[in-house]
């Protein structure tokens, strides 16, 4: 495709990209894509990530040099460099370890296995810089929860913090230290100790964000925990329900956010499988938090208050065209995932090990096939031609 054609979109996309450990990093990438293909990255503004998707973007960024890729650039190289990296290297759990690390971080994987994580991702993942490096565009804001205000905390370019804790506005952290946080589920890895800065806080107005006066810090050292404790999509950083879109013209929210799984699973079993497992409490009130959030969001995409899409995980082009009464050419769905590969992407756990290529294959295009049905249906007139999936690597 040239990337001088693209679709009528011509103002500031806001990308919310949800938890979901490895499941949604793939899937999120496939999202990316379906704009690459249509060469809309240059088109993206702002961009909330929780857990997964702060991890994917990551890993985006860093391999872009500190830089938003543009869509040429995302489709020539990035995706199949992270397609590479997500199918062949375990980022938590003992394969990403093994022998030589349980000697290294000995200790710390009891206590602080968060911390573990950032290091792991600058040595597995090529996560590097501080926060201060990331680009201007798009605003890039990574979602923790701070367990001291139980509020939602940011990490961005020039700010750091919560309304109820106080701002900063020069942080000076790794950018692999916040990606942790934003990922540091409750239990399985726990919380990511930041020891701040004792001067540079400021008072902001909840309903502005803006700085009122300076402040002293309530504490030396807060606990951040998983953003997904607070809310798994990302959204409150731009978009607040009745109020419509903040910094952006068009909300996507893409949803990669597992089922609810029927039994209970012990948080040990998380380091020695690699997956990701809390106590069943947090992962009922987790489930119920995202679907009050996810069921406002699209009450405001139905009423006209938000410009946007929610695009989510496990649905098929056959089912949703079945929602909205899409009709498709004959043969159509001969050429796309079919209802039970969408449902077996959907049900991929929640872990941070390396995927197979059949596995990262089909999340990858899950999340492609995803948003092109859901952006051709409800936005035609953003996003008026169908895409095919094709992954020529």
């Amino acid at each position: 495709m040239n990337d001088a054609t693209v679709t009528t979109v011509s103002n500031r996309i806001g990308l919310a990209l949800s938890g979901g450990g490895v499941r949604a990093a793939a899937f999120h990438l496939g999202v990316m894509k379906r704009l690459a293909d249509d060469g809309l990255l240059e088109s993206v503004t702002d961009v909330s990530t929780v857990s997964g998707g702060s991890l994917i973007t990551a890993a985006v960024v860093s391999r872009a040099g500190m830089r938003w890729p543009t869509s040429a650039e995302f489709r020539a190289k990035i995706f199949p460099e992270l397609r590479d990296l997500l199918s062949t290297t375990d980022l938590f759990g003992f394969g990403a370890v093994g022998a030589r690390g349980l000697l290294e971080f000995n200790v710390r994987l009891l206590r602080h296995r968060a911390a573990v994580l950032s290091t792991l991702l600058e040595k597995r993942w090529g996560v590097a810089g501080y926060l201060a490096d990331l680009p201007d565009v798009p605003h890039w804001t990574i979602n923790t929860t701070c367990l001291e205000t139980g509020k939602n905390w940011r990490f961005a370019k020039r700010e750091m913090g919560d309304w109820k804790f106080g701002k900063h506005y020069a942080p000076d952290v790794p950018l692999s230290i916040a990606v942790a946080a934003s990922a540091a589920l409750p239990y399985a890895l726990g919380s990511l100790r930041l020891a701040i800065p004792s001067n540079g806080w400021w008072e902001t107005d909840p309903a502005t964000n803006k700085p009122i006066r300076k402040k002293q810090p309530p504490y030396e050292t807060v606990h951040l925990w998983d953003g997904a404790v607070y809310e798994n999509l990302g959204l409150e950083s731009f978009h607040k329900p009745g109020r419509g879109l903040i910094r952006s013209d068009f909300l996507i929210c893409s949803d990669a956010s597992g089922p609810l799984r029927p039994g209970v699973r012990s948080p040990l079993a998380a380091f020695a499988g690699g997956r990701l497992a809390s106590p069943r409490l947090f992962e009922v009130a987790s489930d119920q938090i995202r679907s009050l959030r996810s069921r406002a969001l699209v009450a405001d995409l139905a009423s006209g208050a938000v410009p946007g899409v929610l695009v989510r995980m496990g649905n098929s082009v056959r089912e949703m065209d079945v929602k909205t009464a899409t009709g498709r050419a004959v043969g159509f769905y001969d050429v796309v995932q079919s209802d039970q590969q969408a449902g077996a992407a959907a049900d991929h756990p929640t872990d941070l090990k390396a995927l197979s290529d059949g596995a990262f294959d089909r999340l990858a295009r899950h999340g492609f096939e995803a948003a092109d049905a859901t952006l051709t249906s409800y936005a035609a007139s953003r996003f008026p031609r169908s895409l095919p999936w094709s992954c020529s690597l």
